[in-house]
């Protein structure tokens, strides 16, 4: 389910109108004396939900939607019943939310309470109108009215590239790196370990682009980012596999380039 595009000052306006709204959620949900608790046990049990999402930054909702599902799979408290992306959203502010539906007992006789709820997500997890309501559930958790045909909802499909150094690169770029002619150009080797580079086998995975440089007869060359990065050189001692702290993999530092292979193997140590 995706729900309408609300602008961030309409949702602001809805949630300033439901906190005047006596036992009632926003979305004009309205909540009896007798379903006080058990509204209260919904909200804070999708409230939990949504704190524990958090895998690593994203700017994507449907991260969170499959985050979402992967916990909730096993639960038949909390049901994914729909996610929305924000068209346009700004870096740092929302991009997006999920909707819940919560099913919790109501007291010792009677069908159960069933609740449904929204979250919004921004960079840094779930997101709250004021900083410092993380805990508040009312907050994390906002009332809206369960939809006639509300059911769990497959995750969506993720479609992105999983890109990886593939099993027997590094073997492939010593013997190419060993072989080449003095006269090879960085092109020249470049396109030979693309030919022969060997196929990734998991589910969407990519080999990540080979690059090299050649300096005064020496050979450098780097494959990866820097959670997985292959670094090889040739040079007057032969070649070799270089392994460099991952903090000097890190954007700003010297990354995982073609340039940091050719590097001083001094300046290729951990700085602690």
């Amino acid at each position: 389910m995706r729900r309408p595009v609300l602008n961030r000052r309409h949702r602001l306006a809805l949630v300033a109108l439901a906190a005047s709204v006596a036992l009632a959620g926003c979305a004009g949900v309205p909540v009896s004396a007798a379903d006080v608790g058990a509204h209260a046990a919904a909200r804070a049990a999708v409230a939990d939900v949504s704190r524990g999402l958090y895998r690593g930054s994203t700017d994507v909702i449907d991260d969170y939607a499959r985050w979402a599902d992967t916990d909730t799979k096993e639960s038949s408290m909390v049901e994914l019943i729909g996610f929305e992306a924000y068209p346009g959203a700004v870096h740092g502010e929302p991009f997006g939310a999920l909707q819940f539906r919560a099913t919790v007992p109501r007291g010792s006789i009677g069908d159960p309470y069933e609740a449904c709820f929204e979250s919004e997500f921004d960079y840094w997890g779930v997101a709250t109108d004021k900083f410092g309501d993380w805990n508040k559930d009312t907050s994390v958790a906002r009332d809206i009215e369960c939809p006639p045909d509300a059911a769990r909802i497959p995750p969506p499909v993720d479609t992105r590239p999983v890109y990886v150094v593939p099993g027997g690169a590094e073997a492939l770029v010593v013997e190419v790196l060993t072989n080449a002619k003095s006269t090879a150009s960085a092109d020249d080797i470049v396109a030979e370990v693309v030919e022969r580079m060997p196929q990734p086998t998991g589910q969407r995975e990519v080999a990540f682009e080979p690059r090299a440089t050649v300096v005064g007869g020496d050979i450098g060359f780097a494959m990866g980012d820097v959670d997985d990065c292959l670094l090889v050189k040739r040079g007057a001692d032969g070649v070799q596999v270089l392994y460099v702290p991952r903090v000097l993999l890190q954007p700003g530092e010297l990354g995982c380039s073609p340039d940091t292979a050719l590097l001083p193997l001094e300046q290729l140590q951990s700085p602690h």
